[in-house]
């Protein structure tokens, strides 16, 4: 046997009884530091200090305290504290460490060993790779976790370099001519907002049957024709009627040649080609069209479609009120549709991207169930009879109304289209 896999695996035992101590015993300003600073189940080397810190992470977030006689029963019940070592070793770790006083000289141990066993993994990995593709993405991603598990999630940013980014895309949209942000092809629109800049939470607003999707889809094709990577969560279309809509306006056809394919012409057949072998051809387009999705389904699979596709451009989520909040017994509705317009804004931080998502309207205009979208959204667009009204826009006036209209049978809205 090579050497090599003679070596033990990197750890760092006695810093992860102390850490796991300082957990147990101070749990409301260790495990929230732990968590925020990278810790998780596998900076742990062993079974059982990977089951003793999850048991601790879950038990705190479940009953907002840790009591040991409590937590000792409960891995009892649940049949866990024979593999944690038992109750001596959660005696032993409760009293290892007296203080935190060298918490992050523990810390830098833990990673240090997770991050070593990481690029372990990898040197084994790479021995059986046949090719040198995979060895290029097995590779890349171990640098990256090796990264994270080293350093921690990368959260403060030093001024100067946050000025030195912010100077160098001032100069550099400057020299362009372009728009701060992404256009959004509604030039009226972007001339007022300056386009749709990464991180920002979009939302259309209107009754039903007014067009909402209309706009989403809209500008999600401008996105696509400039050949950014878009992804479409549909919770009310399937697939087929967000492919129909995009159709529609990427080949410029009458929207009825799609509803009703009967009365198609040979040059709407032809157009509905061209444009269906684009989609599949060039567009980095992709469709989730699953049913009673939830915020932590979507961050899920947005966050798996940025990590495979090196990065999205627009997030597109239709509509708000149909996903699901996780609803506790004793929130109100308006509570969970608020906790879903914040993840949302947070997602498009997250995926440093802009968000667009749509909202009904109540009876007197504002946004149904909510009004902390109103107060997530950095842009809130209001669909009525005189144009599309500015609610709200971060980065530009609120209160003008645009004279954009409804083109029902192109799909699009236009300066010029039949109210």
């Amino acid at each position: 046997m090579p050497a090599d896999n003679l070596r033990p695996e990197p750890s760092a035992i006695m810093a992860e009884k102390a850490l796991l101590s300082c957990m147990i015993r101070e749990p409301a300003q260790f495990i929230a530091r732990g968590i925020a600073e990278g810790l998780c189940d596998d900076s742990f080397s062993t079974p059982a200090t990977r089951i003793f810190f999850r048991s601790i992470v879950d038990d705190f977030h479940a009953h907002g305290d840790l009591d040991l006689t409590a937590f000792v029963q409960r891995r009892h019940t649940e049949g866990t504290l024979q593999r944690m070592g038992g109750p001596s070793q959660v005696t032993d770790i409760y009293t290892y460490a007296a203080t935190g006083h060298a918490w992050q000289q523990w810390l830098d141990q833990v990673k240090e060993a997770h991050a070593l066993r990481l690029a372990l993994g990898c040197a084994r990995r790479l021995s059986e790779i046949e090719s040198s593709a995979d060895a290029v993405a097995e590779v890349t991603d171990a640098l990256e976790a090796i990264r994270k598990a080293a350093e921690g999630p990368r959260r403060s940013v030093a001024a100067k370099d946050a000025a030195r980014e912010f100077l160098a895309q001032l100069e550099a949209d400057h020299k362009a001519g372009a728009f701060p942000g992404a256009e959004t092809g509604l030039v009226q629109l972007d001339l007022v907002s300056g386009g749709m800049r990464p991180g920002e939470f979009w939302v259309i607003a209107g009754r039903p049957s007014r067009g909402k999707s209309v706009v989403m889809i809209q500008i999600a094709a401008g996105f696509l024709t400039r050949g950014e990577n878009v992804a479409i969560f549909s919770l009310e279309m399937m697939a087929r009627e967000v492919i129909g809509r995009l159709v529609t306006v990427l080949g410029r056809v009458n929207y009825q040649a799609i509803t009703q394919p009967r009365n198609a012409t040979a040059a709407d057949l032809s157009r509905i080609h061209g444009a269906v072998e684009k989609l599949a051809r060039d567009l980095h387009l992709w469709i989730d069209p699953t049913a009673g999705q939830s915020l932590e389904t979507i961050r899920a699979e947005a966050q798996r479609l940025r990590d495979m596709h090196g990065g999205l451009a627009l997030v597109v989520v239709d509509y708000l009120q149909l996903i699901r909040g996780g609803r506790t017994k004793n929130e109100t509705r308006e509570e969970e549709i608020a906790r879903v317009s914040g993840g949302l804004k947070q997602l498009a931080k997250e995926l440093r991207c802009p968000v667009l998502s749509a909202s009904q309207l109540n009876e007197a205009g504002q946004t149904r169930e909510s009004r902390a979208i109103e107060q997530d959204a950095d842009a809130l667009l209001f669909i009525g009879d005189d144009g599309i009204k500015i609610g709200k826009l971060r980065n530009g006036p609120r209160n003008d109304v645009l004279p954009l209209f409804l083109n029902g049978e192109a799909q699009r809205f236009t300066a010029n289209a039949k109210p």
